[in-house]
């Protein structure tokens, strides 16, 4: 993790993504990827040399086509 977890708060959730990432949880998350349905990607930033930022936006599915 390239962050540590807050001590004394009890348990935390992380998220891991493959051999790629473990992070803490910051919010709120989805059971399975198929909740999720179609998204937009809106902007993506460089937080550093190796770190992207990206923002999302969820699409009706009406609007999809």
């Amino acid at each position: 993790m390239s962050v540590a977890p807050p001590r004394g708060t009890g348990s935390i959730r992380t998220i891991k993504i493959g051999d790629i990432d473990l992070q803490p949880c910051g919010g709120t998350h989805v059971s399975r990827t198929g909740e999720i349905q179609h998204i937009r990607v809106t902007k993506i930033e460089s937080k550093g040399k190796s770190n992207r930022r990206v923002s999302i936006a969820f699409v009706d599915t009406a609007e999809k086509n």
